[in-house]
């Protein structure tokens, strides 16, 4: 099975506003997914404490993991694990996502790589999601930028 896939998408905004649009709690709600999934964020984005993504999606999820970098306009890292995959809260059942941003002029290009899947329908789905989500934080941070946001 494939451990790893990466995309990367250029964003017509600046650094700040691409990395405000991926760590604000109040905005990855507006473009992690629909109004009706009710998202909730809980972390402080410091490095070993926790990160926990809420909602409902068909059913009521709760995905759990750690941030693991937090280096400010340049990377994010973290672990997820989802209670729609019935996975015990066990290392080797957590993926890991790392964001990377780098300055284009007055665009930013973003890099996404995943990592480390415990099943091939957990890779599948995250390849789905991040392949069409990756698309709406792009619309999302450019409407910010554009706008003031």
């Amino acid at each position: 099975m494939t451990q790893s896939f990466e995309l990367n998408t250029l964003i017509d905004a600046p650094a700040p506003v691409v990395w405000d649009s991926l760590v604000h709690t109040e905005k990855m709600k507006v473009w992690m997914g629909e109004p009706e999934m009710e998202i909730e964020i809980e972390t402080d984005w410091k490095v070993g404490n926790p990160l926990v993504v809420s909602g409902i999606h068909h059913l009521r999820f709760r995905n759990i993991g750690v941030v693991l970098a937090f280096k400010h306009m340049e990377r994010l890292s973290y672990t997820h694990l989802s209670s729609l995959s019935r996975l015990p809260d066990e290392p080797g059942n957590f993926t890991t996502l790392t964001f990377s941003l780098t300055p284009q002029g007055e665009a930013t290009s973003l890099t996404l790589m995943v990592a480390g899947f415990p099943t091939v329908s957990i890779f599948k789905h995250l390849q789905f999601y991040w392949a069409g989500t990756l698309g709406v934080l792009k619309q999302f941070a450019e409407r910010c930028y554009c706008c003031g946001a």
